[in-house]
Parts: C-alpha cells; sequence; structure tokens
C-alpha cells in the first residue's frame, strides 16, 4: 500500500521579482527549472511509492517563468491523478490568456503574494513596477471565477505590516464586488531568512517539524530536498531521476535527520535549529 504525503514540487527557482524580504535574488541561491519531461520522470519515480495527496508546483521562485509550466498541471492531473494541485506566484505573467490556459490545464488553486496595497509600496518592496498588472491580473481571475470556473481556489499571502482587519479593508476597495470571491488572504510577519544572516545560537524548537515525516519536497533539478526553507540547498538527499525514491529516501542522510526531529537535538547551525520553527530563548 502507497503511503500518502504532501508533495511540494519546486518546478523554478528563477524569478522576475527581487522582493526585498525574500532570499531569491541572494546570489547564494541555485537558478533552476524543471522540464515537463524530468517532471514526469520524477513524478513517476515517486508515485511508485507514495500517493501525493496534494500537489505545490511553486517554492523560492516564480513558477510562470517556467515555459512548460501548463503542460506540467496537465501531467499531474492526467499522468499522475493527483486530485489539489495549486502554485503561489507574485501575478505579474498570469495575464487572462494565460490564466484560463493554466484553469483548464486543471489548477485547483492559485495565491498571489501581493505585498503592498499602492504603486509606491509595491515597487519599493518587490523592487518592479509591476502594482497595476498584478491588481488588474488578480481581477482578471476572479472575472473569471465568477463568471465560468466557480471551484477555482483564489488566495492572497501579504507580509504588510497591517491588522489583518485593515489589510482585507484595503483589498475590498481594490477589487469590489468580486472581493468575496477571494476564499483567503492571509498575512505573515517578515521574520528569518538566511539572506540577512540573522541567526542565533540560543534557539531552541518551539513546535516540532512534521516535514520530515509527512511531507516531500523536491529541488528544480529532480533531486530530494528537505524544504522549500532550505533556501540554499543545503540539505539534498540525491537525485530522482538517477535514484530508486526509495534508496533516497530511506537512506542514512534522510534517517539522521528524522532522528534529529525526533529527539529534538541538532548540530550548532543545522538548518532545521535555524528554521522560522525555532525561536530564541
Amino acid at each position: 500500500m502507497k503511503t500518502v504525503k504532501k508533495v511540494n514540487f519546486d518546478i523554478c527557482t528563477f524569478c522576475n521579482h527581487k522582493c526585498t524580504f525574500c532570499s531569491n535574488s541572494d546570489p547564494r541561491t541555485i537558478k533552476y527549472q524543471t522540464s515537463l519531461n524530468d517532471f514526469r520522470k520524477v513524478m513517476q519515480n515517486v508515485t511508485k511509492y507514495v500517493e501525493p495527496s496534494e500537489l505545490g508546483l511553486s517554492a523560492k521562485g516564480e513558477v510562470l517563468v517556467n515555459k512548460e509550466f501548463v503542460q506540467i498541471i496537465e501531467s499531474s492531473k492526467k499522468d499522475f491523478n493527483i486530485p489539489y494541485v495549486y502554485f503561489s506566484t507574485n501575478g505579474a505573467l498570469l495575464d487572462k490568456t494565460k490564466a484560463i490556459q493554466v484553469i483548464e490545464a486543471g489548477i485547483d488553486s492559485i495565491k498571489f503574494s501581493i505585498n503592498a496595497v499602492d504603486v509606491q509600496t509595491y515597487k519599493n518592496v518587490h523592487q518592479v513596477d509591476d502594482f497595476n498588472v498584478v491588481i488588474e491580473n488578480f481581477k482578471n481571475l476572479l472575472e473569471l471565477k465568477k463568471s465560468k470556473y466557480p471551484k477555482l481556489k483564489l488566495t492572497i499571502s501579504s507580509v504588510i505590516n497591517m491588522d489583518e482587519k485593515e489589510l482585507k479593508s484595503m483589498f475590498k476597495k481594490l477589487f469590489g464586488e468580486n472581493f468575496e470571491l477571494i476564499d483567503m488572504i492571509s498575512v505573515y510577519a517578515i521574520t528569518y531568512t538566511p539572506k540577512f544572516n540573522e541567526i542565533s545560537s540560543s534557539k531552541v524548537v518551539t513546535k516540532k517539524c512534521s516535514i520530515p515525516f509527512k511531507e516531500l519536497y523536491i529541488n528544480s533539478d529532480g533531486s530530494l530536498g528537505l524544504c522549500c526553507k532550505d533556501y540554499f540547498d543545503e540539505i539534498n538527499f540525491g537525485s530522482l531521476l538517477d535514484s530508486d525514491f526509495m534508496d533516497i529516501y530511506n537512506g542514512d542522510k534522510f534517517k539522521e535527520i528524522r532522528a534529529m526531529h525526533e529527539n529534538n537535538v541538532f548540530p550548532d547551525n543545522h538548518l532545521c535549529k535555524n528554521c522560522l520553527l525555532y525561536g530564541g530563548e
């Protein structure tokens, strides 16, 4: 019997924005994008043993930069029968034509990362002047949901330092009567990212991480990684293009990571010890 796991396949680490809070623009970020052929090969390897409950197709970059993105969504649905497929985007490349292609390919959920509610602040944060384009593209999605695709889930994430109620009010002004079609608006605090080298030796576990046990994270080059918080690919368990999934997943390196999490004991400066799930004493 196959094990059920959430799968995240980061199919593109290139990005068209340079957000001030994000590590993507750091030169240590490895830039790569997954081809349709490699996607299928990796997923065939994984799904021999794992039944994906859901599949995320983005993490450290802008997924729409990948020219085979639509075909990868189609493959997720038709070749691997994954029930829930989603991605996050800054939205600048998702015009109406591309949106229809993505929806028709079978996407279940789209999340826009919108980190300002006016042109100048957006430019300061995202380092590009795409605010009006992004708002228009999300409006188009809301109209498409209203007119033809009612099951499409549409969400917004933001790092704006604003009360959640106030932020929703601002987005309501931007999106008008279709605001009610937005399924969720999530506000995230800007906290540790290795871009800023804010590592504290006194960090301790604040909650147990389930990722090494219940989820799979696949890098753009087809290798098995640990999670999307490994911004600079410090931990790599091996290529799923060249090696059998179970050999990698049950290998000594992954077993060691799982043991660290089970026992809450990590070496100093270990990626997991410096993760967002940890806090200072």
